[in-house]
């Protein structure tokens, strides 16, 4: 009897492990997954800033936009995911990011169209004058001006990336301004300065 018992255990446990059963937890397979898209979180992250600053717009609080993926920054990927029909793991995937980067890059072209409006005095009736033309800078005038004024967009390439990002930062941090990191009015009409040296 205990022999068939133990050759009943030997064919299971054979079947079981050429079954190609995956005893990885799940957690374990999004976290490589988030790896590959992601690169290293052990760090601050440029990406995961990124992350943080469209889902805070979106109304998703992660806390603080500082590059980490802390507890509220996966809650708040969680409650992004699920919102999107998405598996709502808490990792950044493929389609995660794609969805978040569509989000930004909308955002940004939406901000960048908006222009504004400066509206001028005329010297002799101290009255407003008409508004001046609006002028709307593109991604490539920012890293322009950012790189005259001494800041590194990295490439003029057009595209909002994480170093474009960054210098924007840098620039309003040294002006005063709210560090965001968006290019808006009070900004431009700093930065604007810089555009043609």
């Amino acid at each position: 009897m205990n022999r068939i018992i133990y050759v009943a255990w030997i064919v299971f446990m054979v079947t079981f492990l050429n079954s190609g059963c995956n005893i990885v937890p799940k957690s374990v397979q999004y976290q490589k997954e988030e790896e590959k898209v992601l690169g290293s979180i052990d760090i601050v992250n440029p990406v995961v800033e990124e992350i943080q600053v469209v889902l805070n717009g979106l109304g998703y609080e992660t806390g603080n936009t500082d590059g980490r993926m802390g507890q509220k920054t996966r809650k708040a990927i969680r409650e992004f995911q699920e919102s999107i029909g998405l598996k709502n793991t808490g990792y950044i995937d493929t389609l995660t990011l794609r969805q978040i980067e569509d989000i930004r890059r909308v955002n940004e072209e939406r901000e960048l169209k908006g222009g504004y409006k400066v509206d001028v005095r005329t010297a002799s009736s101290g009255k407003k004058g008409s508004s001046l033309t609006e002028f709307r800078p593109t991604i490539k005038d920012v890293q322009t001006a950012l790189k005259n004024a001494g800041f590194d967009p990295g490439a003029v390439d057009g595209k909002m990336g994480p170093k474009t990002r960054q210098a924007i930062k840098e620039f309003q941090r040294t002006k005063g301004l709210n560090p965001d990191g968006v290019v808006g009015s009070r900004t431009w009409a700093e930065l604007g300065k810089y555009i043609n040296r």
